[in-house]
C-alpha cells in the first residue's frame, strides 16, 4: 500500500515535470515584432528583469523562430546581427542590452557582366549591419571600395550587387576575407538596354535603391521607333513634357541650359530628326548619368543640368553583335575580345526614311522642318491663305551616327579610346504664292516661287582616356579630347516680326532667313581620386580651347552678321564625397572658372546633405551656383539645330541660385519622393527674333542679334510615387512650378510667363506583364497650357493656350532562339489622335466678307503631332 502510494508521487512529478518541459518546447514566433515587446515577453517568460535605453529599441524589430528553452540564446543571436549585446545577470537576475563595440572593415571590388566581362558603371553594392540598409555605388568602371563598421561579434557580411537590367548576386564574405578584392559578376535579364543613374533629388539614397532607375529606361520609351534616354526622361517631375519637337527643359532653366556628354566629351547636338530621338546608338550605350540639382564638382554643370552618356566597352568573352532595325533606321553592332587584356566595340546606325514608306514618316520630316504644321481653326470672316499659297514638293532626311572605342588593361593602367561621328541632313522643298510688301507692310500682290528648308549638322568626336591606380587609395585619371561641330539652316520663307518702336507698328513678314555656325573644342583634364575610411576626396582640373564661327542671314538686317570668337577655358575642383557620420551623407565641392574673353574669374559651390541617408526615410538640402560660358540659343518658331556662342567681353556668362530641399520615404515596396527648390537666373540669353523681345527698340545694324540681359526665376514642387501592384507597377509624376522672365528693356523691367511655364504637369505609367518576356507599358501626360505669346502684341488674345492630354502605348516582346535572342517593340504615339496645342503663330488671311478684303496675320494655335505608328526589332547573338 504504501509502495503503491511512493509510486504514484513519483508519477505526478514526472508528470509535471514533463508538462513543464512540453512549455520550455512550445515553439516561440515573432515576425517583424517591435524591439520593445519582445523585450517584455521575454521578461515574463523568463522572469528575469531587462534593462535598456529608448534610443537603441526605438524603430527595431525582431522576427525569430525558437523554443522558450532556448529564446534567451536565440534573441541574443539576432540581437548581435543588429549590432546589439544582451548581457544576463544570473545572480541579480537581469538581461541588460547595450551597443555592441564596432571595428572598421575595408571591402573593395569590382561588379561585371558574367557574359561578357564588362565593367558595369554605377552598379550598386548594398549590405546590412543590424537593420540598416547600407551600401555604395560603383564608379564608371565598376568599382567599389567603403569601409563598413561591423559590430565586433559580427563574423561575416552579406554584400548584394545589383544593376538595371541584371539579376542581383548575392555573397557572404567572412571578415577575414574582406582584404581581398572582390569580383561580382551579374547575369543578364535582358540585352543592351542602358541605365539610366539619376542624382538630382537632395533626398537621394546613395544608389541603394534603384527604383527610380527601373523607372527611367529607353527601352519604355519609344513611340517613334528608336529608344531614347531624352524622351524616357519625362518619366521624372523635374523635366518638362518634351511636346512638340522641344527639348528637354530641367526645373525651370531653357532647353539652351542642357548639357550632354559623350564619354565626358560635349556633344553640341544630342538628338536627330528635330529632336525625335538622340544622336546615339542605343545599342552602343551602357549607362547614362542625370545630373539635375546639384551636380557634383567634377562637371562643369550649366543651368539645365548635365546628362553623361557612357559608351559601353567590347565583349572580353567571344565576338557578339546586335542587329536591329526600325521604322525609321536600321543599325548593326559588332564587338569582341582584344588579347587576353582588351575589347573594341564598333556601332553604326543610319536612317531608313529615304528607303522605307512607313505611313507618317513623310509627315515627320515635314513637321520637324516647320513645313505645314496642323494647325487649329480660324477666328470668323477669315478665309484661309496658307493651304492655298502653300504646295508640298518632294522631302529628304537622312542621319547617322557611329560609335568606336577600343579598351586595354595591363595591371594598375587602363587605357580607353573612343570616337563617334553623327549628322543629320532633312530637306523638304515647296511651292509658295508669295506675297509683296510695301514699305507700310501691306501686301500688294503674290508670286510663285520655290522655297526649300534645309537643316544638315556633323558632330565628330574623339577622346583618349588613361586611368592609373596608384595605390588602393589612389586613381589618378587623365584625359585628352577633341570635338567639332558644324550646322547649317536656310529657310526661304522664314516669318519674321518688325517693329519700329511700339506695337503699332508692328508688322509681320516672309523672308529668307540662315545661317551657319561652327564650333572646335580640345580638352585636356587631369583628376585625383583620393579614397578614405569615411568618404572620396576627388581634385583635378581642366583646360578647354574653343574656336567659334558663326555667319546669320536675316531681313531684320541690310547685311549680313558674322562673329568669331576664341576662348580658354581653366576649371579647377576640389570634392567631398562621405559619410562622416553614419546618418549624414555630404556631397561638397568647389569648381573655379577662369574665362578669357571677360576676362572672367567665377566660383561655383556645391554642397548636398542628405540626413538619413539610409532606411526606410531619408531628407536633405541643397545649394549650389553654376555658370554657363557656353550658350545654345533655340527658337520657337523652329526647330533647327540652334546656334552656340560664347560669353564675350562684354556680355556675362550666365549664371543660376539653386536651393532645393527634399524627402524621400520607403515603406515597405512604396517609393514616394517630395521634392521642392527655387532657382534664380541672371544674363539670361536670347536670341532676337524670339518673341518677345522684338518688340525692344534697338539698333538691330550695330548689335549682335542676341540679348544676354534677360533675368529669370523658377520654382517648384515635384511629386514622385512608385508603387507595385501585384504583378503590375504604376508610377506617377506630378509637377506645380512657376517660371518667370524678364527684361529691363521691355515693360519696365517687370515679371511675365516664360514661354515654357506650364504650371501643372502629370505622367502616369502602368508597366502590366503579359506573358514571360511581354510587357506593356501605358504612359499618360496631361499638362496645363503654356502662355500665349501672341497677347505680348493682342491684348484681346486669351492668356494661354489649352490643355495637354496624351496616351502612348509600347508593348515589348523578347523571344530566345537557338542563336539569337530577339526584341520586338511595338509602339503607337498619342493613341487617341488628340490635337494638343503646341505654340500659337500667326498665319497669313483674307479678313472681311466684302470686297475689298485685305491680308492680314491670324493667330491659330499649332499642334504637336497625332497618332503616330512605329515598331522595332532587334537580334542579340
Amino acid at each position: 500500500m504504501q509502495s503503491g502510494r511512493i509510486a504514484c508521487r513519483v508519477l505526478i512529478i514526472f508528470g509535471l515535470l514533463g508538462l513543464v518541459e512540453m512549455g520550455r518546447a512550445q515553439p516561440v514566433v515573432y515576425q517583424e515584432a517591435p524591439l520593445r515587446q519582445v523585450l517584455d515577453d521575454v521578461a515574463r517568460r523568463s522572469g528575469y528583469q531587462v534593462l535598456y535605453r529608448d534610443v537603441l529599441v526605438e524603430g527595431r524589430t525582431v522576427t525569430l523562430q525558437t523554443t522558450e528553452a532556448h529564446l534567451i540564446e536565440a534573441l541574443t543571436r539576432e540581437l548581435a546581427r543588429q549590432g546589439l549585446v544582451l548581457e544576463a545577470d544570473t545572480a541579480r537576475r537581469q538581461l541588460l542590452l547595450l551597443e555592441a563595440p564596432t571595428r572598421k572593415v575595408s571591402i573593395e571590388g569590382q561588379v561585371r557582366d558574367v557574359a561578357t566581362g564588362l565593367p558595369l558603371p554605377y552598379a550598386t553594392v548594398a549590405w546590412r549591419v543590424g537593420d540598416q540598409l547600407q551600401g555604395t555605388m560603383a564608379d564608371a568602371e565598376g568599382r567599389f571600395a567603403a569601409t563598413v563598421d561591423l559590430p565586433a561579434g559580427l563574423d561575416s557580411l552579406t554584400l548584394t550587387a545589383s544593376y538595371v537590367g541584371y539579376e542581383s548576386q548575392t555573397v557572404s564574405l567572412a571578415v577575414r576575407e574582406t582584404a581581398r578584392p572582390l569580383r561580382l559578376a551579374l547575369v543578364p535579364q535582358t540585352e543592351a538596354l542602358p541605365a539610366v543613374l539619376i542624382v538630382g533629388n537632395a533626398a537621394w539614397l546613395d544608389g541603394i535603391d534603384t527604383t527610380w532607375q527601373r523607372l527611367v529606361q529607353p527601352a519604355r520609351f519609344a513611340p517613334f521607333g528608336e529608344r531614347s534616354v531624352l524622351r524616357a526622361l519625362q518619366a521624372l517631375p523635374a523635366v518638362g513634357l518634351a511636346i512638340g519637337l522641344d527639348g528637354l527643359t530641367v526645373r525651370g532653366s531653357h532647353t539652351d541650359g542642357f548639357q550632354v556628354l559623350l564619354d565626358g566629351v560635349p556633344v553640341y547636338h544630342p538628338s536627330h530628326l528635330f529632336g525625335l530621338f538622340d544622336a546615339f546608338n542605343p545599342d552602343a550605350l551602357q549607362a547614362v548619368g542625370f545630373f539635375y540639382d546639384v551636380a557634383p564638382a567634377t562637371y562643369a554643370a550649366p543651368p539645365g543640368g548635365t546628362l553623361a552618356f557612357v559608351t559601353r566597352s567590347g565583349s572580353y568573352q567571344r565576338p557578339r553583335g546586335v542587329a536591329g532595325m526600325s521604322n525609321v533606321a536600321g543599325r548593326l553592332l559588332v564587338e569582341g575580345p582584344l588579347g587576353r587584356s582588351g575589347s573594341w566595340i564598333l556601332a553604326g546606325r543610319r536612317s531608313l526614311l529615304d528607303v522605307l514608306a512607313w505611313p507618317g514618316n513623310d509627315r515627320l520630316v515635314a513637321f520637324g522642318l516647320d513645313v505645314a504644321r496642323p494647325t487649329g481653326p480660324l477666328p470668323p470672316n477669315v478665309a484661309d491663305l496658307e493651304a492655298r499659297l502653300l504646295e508640298l514638293g518632294p522631302s529628304a532626311a537622312v542621319f547617322y551616327d557611329l560609335h568606336g572605342k577600343l579598351r586595354l588593361e595591363g595591371g594598375p593602367l587602363r587605357l580607353t579610346l573612343s570616337g563617334y561621328l553623327g549628322g543629320d541632313d532633312a530637306r523638304q522643298q515647296a511651292q509658295r504664292l508669295m506675297p509683296y510688301w510695301n514699305i507700310r507692310g501691306e501686301v500688294t500682290g503674290f508670286d510663285w516661287r520655290p522655297v526649300t528648308t534645309q537643316q544638315r549638322w556633323a558632330n565628330r568626336a574623339a577622346s583618349a582616356r588613361l586611368a592609373y591606380r596608384l595605390s588602393a587609395a589612389l586613381r589618378l585619371e587623365t584625359l585628352l579630347a577633341t570635338t567639332a561641330y558644324e550646322s547649317r539652316y536656310t529657310k526661304d520663307d522664314f516669318l519674321y516680326a518688325f517693329t519700329g518702336g511700339g506695337l503699332q507698328k508692328l508688322f509681320r513678314r516672309l523672308a529668307p532667313f540662315a545661317y551657319t555656325n561652327a564650333l572646335r573644342e580640345w580638352r585636356w583634364e587631369q583628376m585625383l581620386q583620393v579614397a578614405q575610411e569615411t568618404g572620396y576626396w576627388t581634385l583635378g582640373y581642366t583646360l578647354q580651347h574653343l574656336d567659334l564661327s558663326y555667319e546669320e542671314h536675316s531681313a531684320v538686317r541690310s547685311r549680313p552678321f558674322a562673329e568669331k570668337q576664341r576662348a580658354v577655358q581653366t576649371d579647377a575642383f576640389l570634392q567631398y564625397e562621405g559619410h562622416p557620420d553614419v546618418q549624414v551623407k555630404v556631397l561638397a565641392g568647389l569648381r573655379l572658372h577662369a574665362f578669357s574673353t571677360g576676362p572672367y574669374v567665377r566660383l561655383s559651390p556645391r554642397l548636398q546633405l542628405t540626413l538619413h541617408p539610409e532606411g526606410r526615410w531619408s531628407a536633405g538640402v541643397g545649394f549650389s551656383r553654376n555658370y554657363q560660358f557656353l550658350h545654345h540659343l533655340a527658337f520657337e518658331n523652329m526647330n533647327s539645330t540652334g546656334i552656340w556662342l560664347l560669353t564675350g567681353q562684354n556680355q556675362p556668362p550666365t549664371v543660376v541660385d539653386n536651393v532645393s530641399a527634399g524627402v524621400q520615404l520607403r515603406p515597405g515596396r512604396t517609393r514616394l519622393q517630395l521634392d521642392v527648390y527655387a532657382r534664380h537666373f541672371a544674363n539670361v540669353w536670347q536670341h532676337e527674333i524670339v518673341a518677345p523681345f522684338f518688340l525692344i527698340t534697338r539698333d538691330h545694324e550695330t548689335t549682335t542679334p542676341w540679348l544676354t540681359g534677360a533675368r529669370s526665376r523658377a520654382y517648384g514642387l515635384e511629386a514622385l510615387l512608385d508603387q507595385p501592384l501585384g504583378p503590375f507597377r504604376a508610377t506617377l509624376a506630378y509637377a506645380l512650378s512657376r517660371i518667370d522672365l524678364a527684361h529691363d528693356a521691355l515693360n519696365g523691367g517687370a515679371w511675365y510667363p516664360a514661354p515654357w511655364d506650364r504650371r501643372h504637369q502629370l505622367r502616369a505609367y502602368l508597366d502590366v506583364p503579359l506573358w514571360p518576356g511581354g510587357m506593356l507599358t501605358v504612359a499618360w501626360f496631361s499638362a496645363s497650357g503654356p502662355p500665349n505669346t501672341a497677347r505680348y502684341t493682342d491684348l484681346n488674345q486669351p492668356k494661354r493656350l489649352g490643355p495637354y492630354h496624351r496616351m502612348d502605348l509600347t508593348l515589348t516582346g523578347r523571344y530566345r532562339m537557338a542563336v539569337a535572342t530577339a526584341e520586338l517593340r511595338l509602339g503607337l504615339f498619342n493613341l487617341f489622335d488628340r490635337a494638343n496645342p503646341w505654340y500659337r503663330a500667326p498665319v497669313l488671311v483674307l479678313v472681311g466678307k466684302r470686297q475689298p478684303r485685305r491680308f492680314a496675320f491670324a493667330p491659330v494655335d499649332v499642334y504637336d503631332l497625332g497618332r503616330q505608328a512605329s515598331f522595332e526589332l532587334v537580334l542579340h547573338f
